[in-house]
């Protein structure tokens, strides 16, 4: 029997279901669904699809709970990458199959997920790529690129992190389509909850590096350059936060520059453990030659870090104002990233650019991804 509707009432519009997919997922990732799921109180019923707790790239800690929205683990005891290709593409389409929109967030060079995109908008659903892809990340050849147009055609809009990941999805052919900015955002909030207050003496705080210990994090050039400011009359540490491949090779080098008791590595840490790091830090070094975003720049600005990055880095156009919350240096001039450290060595420059970080902090903020979502999804 149809149900039936008292006198006066209409029936209820159908709700909306928004799907946001990740590969796996890290406090970031919660962040991003739940704040989309708050934003979209009323409006529809968000999905978080986490196709594995575990890869063998990142050493995240399975996650918990999202918060406003329906979870959807699809794989809890395999790594990303041991997950037969085939078996991902049917466990994610079943996944976000009774979903009128997906966000794809898993990288368009996994032939699965570009079939899965495809499958969706063959079944009539919207479909969203998140990226943070941009064209200086790698040297890109004309007829790849060509091929790209073709192969994101099943993608109505994107999601992308700044300014040249925008321009970049553009030159892809999404010229028509709506390009977004906000997708690479965190919780300012909970990152500033699991830092906690500054425990260290403002002279005793040292420069801070977080991330992997991989080629493209340009770590050798980051301590040919510490080392150079020591040299030069420094008198602060430089602590490494993470690990990883290159972590003996890093201990190595660090010892043949005399560096031992001036550097310090701490090893893969939690996410609150990285809030603790920079809580106490006097700013944030990232000298990568490649970054598609760097996340801890965001993570940084919460607790009104100067930061130092390179031009590679992908956040730097939005979060980063040379000269007036940090610097922007050549990846490859370890001389000029051994004079920001000694210009942050002064207070009144530091508490200056420290004031213009926490300025720049709420377009870092996942209320922004929120928007973004909520605008995309037609709502």
């Amino acid at each position: 029997m149809a149900d039936e509707l008292a006198p006066g009432l209409s029936p209820a519009p159908p709700q909306v279901r928004v799907g946001i997919l990740f590969a796996q997922f890290a406090a970031y990732h919660l962040d991003r669904c739940e704040a989309a799921a708050r934003r979209l109180v009323g409006q529809a019923e968000v999905v978080a699809v986490e196709v594995a707790q575990s890869s063998r790239a990142y050493a995240w800690a399975p996650s918990g709970e999202v918060r406003g929205a329906h979870k959807r683990v699809l794989f809890a005891d395999r790594a990303f990458e041991a997950i037969p290709r085939l078996q991902r593409l049917r466990a994610m389409l079943a996944a976000l199959g009774d979903c009128d929109v997906a966000f794809v967030g898993i990288g368009y060079d996994q032939p699965d997920v570009l079939a899965l995109a495809w499958m969706l908008r063959l079944k009539g659903k919207r479909v969203v790529l998140m990226s943070e892809s941009k064209a200086d990340d790698a040297r890109r050849r004309w007829w790849r690129e060509a091929g790209k147009r073709v192969l994101l055609w099943p993608f109505a809009a994107a999601l992308v992190g700044g300014p040249r990941h925008a321009a970049y999805m553009r030159s892809l052919g999404f010229r028509r389509r709506p390009v977004v900015e906000g997708y690479d955002t965190v919780s300012l909030e909970r990152v500033r909850a699991m830092g906690g207050a500054a425990r260290l003496a403002p002279a005793d705080r040292p420069f801070v590096f977080v991330g992997r210990f991989v080629a493209k994090k340009n770590l050798a050039l980051l301590i040919e350059a510490f080392g150079r400011y020591r040299r030069g009359g420094g008198r602060r540490n430089l602590v490494l936060v993470g690990g990883g491949e290159l972590h003996e090779a890093l201990r190595a080098r660090i010892a043949a520059a005399g560096l031992d008791g001036a550097i310090a590595i701490t090893g893969f840490v939690d996410a609150a453990q990285v809030g603790a790091h920079l809580a106490d830090a006097r700013a944030l070094l990232l000298a990568s030659s490649v970054e598609q975003w760097g996340l801890v720049v965001n993570e940084a600005l919460a607790f009104g870090l100067p930061v130092a990055v390179s031009e590679a880095v992908g956040a730097r156009e939005t979060l980063v104002a040379h000269g007036g919350n940090g610097f922007v240096l050549a990846s490859d001039d370890a001389a000029a990233w051994a004079e920001a450290m000694r210009a942050l060595d002064d207070d009144a420059l530091r508490a200056r650019m420290s004031d213009a970080s926490r300025r720049l902090a709420p377009a870092g903020d996942v209320e922004r991804f929120a928007a973004g979502v909520e605008r995309l999804a037609g709502l």
